[in-house]
C-alpha cells in the first residue's frame, strides 16, 4: 500500500481588507512535513504501508488568499500526485474554511483537481477544522472528512490518526464511501460553541460513541467559520458510514443530530461576559480577583483578524489610570514600528505613531515610553505536532501601567510557551488583553476573571448587527430571524 499526504491550512476571514499572498505561508515537504501529521503517519506505518510525502503549506487566519498564491499550491499539490503510480489513497488536511480570490471554496477547488488526475476509484480522507465551511458538493469529491472533537483545539493527531486508519481500512476493503452531510439553517458564532461545553460536549460525546462502537468511520459537527461571507457559511453535521449500504441509516442519523443541535440553539453562549469596551475596562479595573484577561474579540487573530487594531489600546491610554494595576496589551502588529524598535536597546526611550491605518479601527495613535525587552513570535500550529515555528519578531514596550507587545507579523497570546519565546512574564500584569475571543486552555488556567470586549474589527461577534455583510447568505437563517 502507497499513501501519499499533502495538505494547506488556512481559516480565510473575508472581513479581514488584507489579501494573503504565497510570501505569508509556511511551506514544507519530505521528513518535515511528515513531522507535521504524526497521528496519520503512525497509522499507515503501523499498516506497512509506504508513505510518500508530498507538499504542505499553512498559515493560521488571514485574509482571503490572493488568486495566484492559491493556485501555485493546487499545481504544485497535483503536480505531485500526478507523478505518482500504484496510489492507494490520499491523505489531506485541510482547514475547511479555505476561501480564495476569484475562485471561492478552496477545499472543492483542489479536490477537484486531485480528483480529475486520479479519478475516483482511490479514496481521499481529510483531517479538517470544526470551524469549516463546507460546500456539500465536497463529500462528490473526498470519502473521509473529520473534524477536530476539540474547540479549543487539543485533539489534532487524534484526528489525523482515526482519517488515516479509515483510509487504510476502505483502501483495503476496496469501497466507495460518500459522506452524510446535513446544514443547519443557522449563523453560529465560534467563539460560543465550546467542546468543553453545552450543547456540544453531548454532541461530540456522542460522536465518540459512534465512532468506538462501528458504527460510523468518524463523525463530526463542523461549527462554521462565522467571519466569512461565503455561500458555504453554515454549521454542518457529517457522518462517514462505514459501508455504502449505511449511507441511509448515517444521513437518518446525521439529520437527528442536526435537529438536535438546532432545537439548543439558545444555549449556546461565551464563555466569558461579553460587554462593552469600555464597560469591560471598568470591570477589569474594580474586578476582586487578578489577573484578568480581557479578550479584544474584534481583532480574533486566531480567527482571521489582521491584529493591527489599535482601537481598544487607545481606550487603555485615555484611561490612563487603573487602580494601581498594571496592563498587558498582547499584540499589536505593525511591522514598521516593530522595525523602528527592534534595534533599540532595552530601556530605551522612543517616540512613534503605532498602527498601520489598514482601516478605520488601525488608525494610528502615538506611543511614548520604554523598550522592555525583544523575543520572537511563535506560529501557533494548528496541527499540535509538537513543532516550534519562529514567524518573526516581537517587541514589549512600556508606556507606563500598560505594556504592549508589538510584532511583524500578526500574532495572539495563547499559551504560555508565547512568553517565553516573547521574552514577556504573563504573571507580571493584572490585566492582560488578548486578540481572540475564546481562550485557550493555558489562559484559562492563568486567568482569574474573564471578561469578553465586544470591539469592533474583523471578527466582530454581534452577527446581527453585521447582517448587511453577509451578501452571500439568506436572512432566513437564525439569528437573523430573532433575538438571541
Amino acid at each position: 500500500m502507497k499513501f501519499l499526504i499533502a495538505g494547506f491550512y488556512h481559516e480565510s476571514n473575508t472581513f479581514n481588507p488584507i489579501l494573503t499572498k504565497k510570501e505569508d505561508f509556511i511551506e514544507v515537504t519530505g521528513k518535515e512535513l511528515l513531522d507535521y501529521f504524526p497521528g496519520a503517519v503512525s497509522a499507515f506505518r503501523e499498516a506497512g504501508a509506504e508513505v510518500v510525502p508530498c507538499t504542505f503549506a499553512g498559515w493560521m487566519s488571514s485574509g482571503v488568499i490572493e488568486e495566484s498564491a492559491y493556485r501555485y499550491y493546487v499545481d504544485k499539490i497535483v503536480g505531485q500526485i500526478r507523478a505518482q503510480d500504484n496510489i492507494s489513497g490520499i491523505w489531506l488536511q485541510l482547514h475547511g474554511a479555505i476561501y480564495a480570490e476569484n475562485i471561492g471554496c478552496g477545499e472543492l477547488f483542489m479536490l477537484r483537481k486531485i480528483r480529475s488526475v486520479v479519478g475516483y476509484d482511490i479514496p481521499i480522507a481529510i483531517g479538517m477544522d470544526p470551524h469549516g465551511n463546507l460546500s456539500p458538493d465536497i463529500t462528490k469529491y473526498a470519502n473521509i472528512l473529520r473534524a477536530y472533537h476539540t474547540a479549543p483545539h487539543e485533539d489534532q493527531q487524534d484526528t489525523y490518526r482515526v482519517t488515516a486508519e479509515a483510509l487504510i481500512d476502505f483502501s483495503k476493503r476496496g469501497v466507495k464511501i460518500e459522506p452524510a452531510l446535513v446544514r443547519l439553517p443557522m449563523l453560529l458564532c465560534g467563539d460560543t460553541a465550546l467542546t468543553r461545553d453545552e450543547p456540544l460536549r453531548s454532541v461530540i460525546s456522542r460522536f465518540k460513541n459512534m465512532e468506538a462502537s462501528g458504527e460510523a468511520a468518524c463523525a463530526s459537527f463542523f461549527i462554521s467559520m462565522h467571519s466569512a461571507n461565503t455561500e458555504n457559511t453554515y454549521p454542518a453535521v457529517v457522518i462517514v458510514p462505514r459501508n455504502q449500504e449505511d449511507y441511509g441509516k448515517a444521513m437518518k442519523t446525521a439529520r437527528e443530530i442536526a435537529e438536535e443541535i438546532y432545537d439548543r440553539r439558545h444555549e449556546f453562549r461565551f464563555e466569558g461576559e461579553l460587554v462593552e469596551p469600555e464597560k469591560a475596562i471598568e470591570m477589569a479595573c474594580e474586578s476582586e480577583a487578578y489577573p484578568v484577561v480581557i479578550s479584544d474579540s474584534g481583532d480574533n487573530t486566531t480567527a482571521g483578524g489582521t491584529g493591527m487594531n489599535t482601537y481598544f489600546l487607545k481606550l487603555f491610554l485615555e484611561k490612563g489610570r487603573f487602580n494601581g494595576k498594571k496592563v498587558l496589551v498582547s499584540t499589536i502588529y505593525d511591522r514598521d514600528a516593530y522595525h523602528k524598535l527592534k534595534d533599540m536597546a532595552d530601556g530605551e526611550e522612543f517616540d512613534i505613531m503605532l498602527g498601520t491605518g489598514v482601516d478605520e479601527w488601525s488608525l494610528p495613535v502615538r506611543i511614548q515610553g520604554k523598550v522592555k525587552s525583544k523575543g520572537h513570535v511563535l506560529v501557533y500550529h494548528p496541527m499540535r505536532s509538537g513543532l516550534n515555528t519562529y514567524a518573526g519578531g516581537l517587541v514589549t514596550v512600556t508606556l507606563g501601567d500598560v505594556d504592549v507587545t508589538i510584532c511583524e507579523v500578526a500574532d495572539s497570546f495563547t499559551d504560555m510557551e508565547q512568553c517565553r519565546v516573547g521574552n514577556f512574564r504573563a504573571e507580571d500584569y493584572d490585566i492582560v488583553v488578548v486578540k481572540q475571543a475564546y481562550q485557550f486552555p493555558d489562559i484559562v488556567k492563568f486567568a482569574k476573571k474573564q471578561i469578553i470586549a465586544l470591539t469592533p474589527g474583523a471578527t466582530y461577534q454581534d452577527l446581527k448587527a453585521i447582517r448587511n455583510k453577509y451578501t452571500k447568505l439568506p436572512w432566513t437563517l437564525w439569528p437573523f430571524t430573532e433575538t438571541y
